[in-house]
């Protein structure tokens, strides 16, 4: 194996590596979105449980105080997760260019070899060619 085809996958791996890294960082992502969904209709039934229960009405500021606060770290955690996923997807871009540009440099180089390996055959066959004609023109003498 050649160092362009061991480089070829390598880069192969590496992109593969980093989608997945992509993907789980995209299911993260979505869970905690689910997270504060789930997090908002929790507080949403906890409001409407206290409009009939006074005990519920006095702790309630201090539970969607709490709330807040847990619902603040959940977007900033998605926040710096999209941060992470952008870059890692700058890097995938990266990583795919530098992959054609192996592969368009492997396929180059096995066009070349055609070409010449071609270019050598023609030049044995245009030899054979001569020495033919120079038997024939010998024999007629």
């Amino acid at each position: 194996m050649s160092g362009l085809e061991q480089m070829l996958r390598l880069q192969k791996w590496t992109l593969d590596e980093k989608r997945r890294q992509a993907t789980d960082l995209e299911a993260l992502i979505d869970r905690l979105r689910g997270d504060v969904r789930r997090l908002d209709e929790e507080v949403a039934n906890e409001v409407e449980a206290a409009r009939n229960d006074l005990e519920l009405q006095r702790v309630l500021p201090d539970y969607k105080r709490m709330m807040a606060e847990r619902r603040e770290r959940i977007e900033k955690s998605i926040a710096d997760l999209s941060a992470e996923l952008d870059k890692l997807r700058d890097q995938i871009m990266e990583s795919f260019a530098e992959l054609k540009k192996t592969e368009q440099t492997i396929a180059n180089r096995a066009q070349r070899q055609r070409v010449a390996q071609r270019r050598r055959e023609q030049n044995r066959a245009d030899e054979v060619g001569l020495q033919l004609h120079r038997r024939k023109k010998d024999t007629t003498l």
